[in-house]
């Protein structure tokens, strides 16, 4: 009895140790994994393996250099999936694509049924903030006929002065429907 559990524990600590192994393991050649991997990093291009699908400019004043200074958007894979969202400034143009250096990054979050993330397209206690992403529930009742949605448990907004994610009070945030799309 006593070798079987001290096999036990040895196989335990043995698979303790392998998961702390892939935990502090480095990223995939295919790109960067960990968010701090992406800051700094100016896109387009986006790295082997990686694209964004959504995003909107940020702007930090009226001027027409301060209308799109800052963005956010997703960092997807090649097969669709949002990952993560990231925050960027503007460094530049090749052409008229615009450049920018990512200065922040957070996990896409995990949606349960009937729930949307919504970006862009939101308030805070009442005020437009197009750096605004949240999580919306479109299962409520009357959703069809709702212009706004509250935001249902994850809200950040993008700190422009500093270029970072900031969480925010899901209950100070709602969003525009923008329609429900295809489940």
């Amino acid at each position: 009895m006593t070798t079987v559990r001290a096999v036990a524990t040895s196989l335990r600590a043995s698979a303790m140790a392998f998961a702390m192994v892939l935990a502090v393991a480095p990223a995939s050649a295919g790109g960067p994994q960990r968010g701090d991997d992406w800051i700094g990093k100016v896109v387009p291009p986006f790295p082997d393996g990686f694209k964004s699908n959504t995003g909107g400019c940020v702007g930090t004043g009226r001027s027409a250099e301060q209308i799109c200074a800052r963005s956010i958007g997703t960092i997807d894979d090649n097969e669709d999936r949002s990952l993560k969202f990231y925050a960027a400034e503007l460094v530049g143009r090749i052409g008229n694509e615009a450049r920018w250096k990512i200065t922040d990054v957070v996990p896409y979050p995990k949606l349960l049924r009937g729930e949307r993330v919504s970006i862009s397209t939101c308030m805070i206690d009442g005020i437009s903030d197009p750096g605004v992403i949240a999580i919306i529930d479109t299962l409520v009742e009357g959703a069809a006929a709702r212009e706004r949605f509250d935001a249902s448990r994850w809200a950040v907004r993008l700190d422009r002065r500093k270029g970072r994610f900031v969480e925010v009070k899901p209950t100070e945030v709602s969003c525009y429907n923008e329609g429900a799309e295809e489940e």
